[in-house]
């Protein structure tokens, strides 16, 4: 375990990222699980999070490890400036930061840079982008390390979330720490796990079964053509 908390010194203000309620009760979220899950719905600040902690560890913004240090497009939210990190004794050997929503920018730099040659005998852009990020995870998530990863289920099939599911595992015996922002219910079937939800601007620890996205997905998949017929008469 590598990192403990996440506290906000600062005050929750009007402006962006500063006005999450949530900020307020980030001193009683405690990352104590080799595996922490972050869900809630779009918007909610999940990524914040998440984009916080790599900024705090050095991380690049559009994802990658501290030696990455591309900018495609200056869009991270300054929340580092007022928050910081408590943590644990022991110190990662290794640090890797996914985020799906520039894993383009993040492959185009390994290729250029030749390292994807190296770790992976041939760019990583002539992998489809689920093959890609197995092939990530596999060769360059070295170990002993903290792994955040911001919607990795993004183009990943339902089999191939259950093979994410085993290299999450095998970090995890790597004694390795991840913290995850997901929509998958898939992904939080992983046993032992801790799961954050944001929900109404409150940040609370709970058990899968009570996850909203849990119950969306239960509902819908009970109900089917039923649901569909009746959200699109709601939407004439």
């Amino acid at each position: 375990m590598y990192i403990k908390q996440l506290l906000f010194t600062g005050e929750v203000r009007d402006e962006f990222p500063f006005g999450f309620p949530f900020l307020k009760e980030l001193e009683t979220v405690t990352f104590d699980c080799p595996v922490s899950f972050i869900t809630g719905e779009n918007g909610s600040g999940k990524s914040t999070i998440l984009e916080t902690i790599a900024d705090l560890l050095g991380l690049n913004m559009e994802g990658g490890s501290k030696n990455n240090r591309f900018v495609t497009h200056q869009t991270h939210a300054a929340l580092g400036e007022e928050c910081r990190l408590i943590r644990y004794p022991s110190y990662p050997k290794d640090a890797y930061f996914y985020r799906a929503e520039s894993y383009y920018n993040l492959v185009s730099e390994l290729d250029e840079l030749q390292v994807s040659d190296e770790l992976f005998e041939r760019k990583l852009h002539t992998f489809s982008r689920g093959e890609s990020l197995k092939e990530l995870i596999k060769y360059r998530f070295f170990g002993k390390g903290i792994y955040l990863l911001d919607e990795p289920e993004t183009g990943l099939s339902v089999a191939s979330q259950l093979e994410l599911i085993v290299l999450i595992d095998e970090l995890v015996k790597q004694e390795s720490q991840l913290i995850i922002c997901t929509h998958s219910p898939i992904l939080l079937l992983y046993p032992q796990a801790k799961l954050f939800e944001l929900n109404q601007g409150h940040i609370r620890e709970v058990e899968k079964e009570e996850a909203q996205i849990f119950k969306d997905w239960e509902m819908i998949m009970h109900r089917k053509d039923s649901f569909i017929r009746q959200l699109l008469r709601e939407e004439e």
